[in-house]
């Protein structure tokens, strides 16, 4: 059978001072009328039956789990001590999803991304269960538009029948490898949706990380997650397993796509006027280009500015060069 697992536990500190630790970006309605969490179940609920979708998130979201998400959809979540990254969360609920079904393929998507193209996000999926069945850990990649520092990359070796095989994994790179990248044909953004049969990824978990498969092994309950949680490594699936496996397969996708990781993000999916700027609420503006400007509350008046990020939000306001927005997370931490 066919399982979900989305991961909704991150801070979302990139996108402060809208996201706040008490409801980060996974739980604001960004780009519609649903929250981000909202948007993902909606995005995937023609592959999977509603019992067999999992949310990973921090325990810290209870509260906003339960006003965001209807009773159905709160049946299968694991609430984690403490932030541990992807590695763990993936591992203790692909351990879960096996105990109860030894055919499962299990889809893990972020709940931070925005889909345009909803029918050829779809099918690539469907084409990634296929290859999955087969044994192999599945990413998707996705066809570069342009030289993107805030990414990961992907190189590709060569095609195969279904799929192609990777080279390596690629840091987030500078503008110059990038322009390099884009030219090659060869490197494809790192998207972090990966598509694997449970017991395929386990025995790569088991044979690359034994020392943390070890301690998944010995969570049963809530009793005993507390207890050996925090022992865990705060390692990502990728650098753990997918950077190191030989049984991988990297499936390209072309659907707009948007990591909704910054602010820099909102000028990708909103519209924009004729100077390229992007409002949002109650704005008056004249003569600025490029800019962003979304207001929760109050009117913002902005006078021949350019390529800025305004944000006007229940408690703070942040002004920021664009070229800048990476480092809205350092204000944020800082704050916290």
């Amino acid at each position: 059978m066919r399982h979900l697992i989305i991961l909704a536990g991150g801070k979302g500190s990139r996108f402060w001072p809208l996201s706040q630790k008490d409801k980060p970006k996974q739980f604001l309605n960004i780009y519609s009328r649903r929250s981000l969490i909202e948007e993902t179940i909606s995005r995937l609920a023609g592959l999977v039956d509603q019992d067999n979708i999992y949310i990973a998130t921090n325990k810290a979201h209870k509260k906003n789990i339960n006003e965001k998400l209807s009773k159905k959809h709160t049946r299968n979540i694991l609430f984690e001590p403490q932030a541990k990254n992807t590695l763990a969360p993936i591992g203790l609920l692909s351990k879960k999803i096996l105990q109860k079904d030894k055919e499962a393929v299990i889809m893990v998507c972020p709940c931070d991304h925005y889909i345009k193209d909803r029918r050829s996000f779809l099918k690539v999926m469907r084409q990634a269960m296929k290859v999955a069945e087969k044994g192999y850990l599945v990413t998707l990649g996705i066809i570069p538009g342009r030289p993107e520092t805030g990414y990961g990359y992907i190189k590709a070796r060569r095609k195969e029948r279904e799929f192609y095989s990777i080279d390596k994994f690629i840091e987030k790179p500078d503008i110059k490898k990038a322009r390099e990248f884009l030219k090659s044909k060869k490197y494809y953004w790192n998207s972090g949706i990966f598509i694997f049969r449970a017991d395929a990824l386990l025995a790569e978990f088991k044979r690359l990380n034994p020392s943390n498969y070890r301690l998944i092994s010995k969570i049963k309950d809530e009793s005993t997650l507390y207890r050996f949680w925090s022992k865990l490594d705060s390692l990502s699936l990728d650098y753990a397993i997918m950077e190191k496996t030989k049984n991988i397969a990297l499936i390209p996708l072309s659907c707009g796509w948007v990591d909704l990781g910054s602010w820099m993000a909102i000028g990708e999916i909103m519209k924009k006027d004729k100077n390229g700027n992007v409002f949002k609420g109650k704005h008056l503006d004249l003569k600025s280009k490029n800019i962003t400007v979304w207001s929760e509350n109050k009117l913002v008046v902005t006078i021949g500015l350019k390529d800025l990020i305004v944000v006007d939000a229940k408690d703070a306001v942040l002004i920021c060069d664009k070229s800048r927005t990476q480092q809205v997370r350092e204000i944020a931490d800082r704050l916290s």
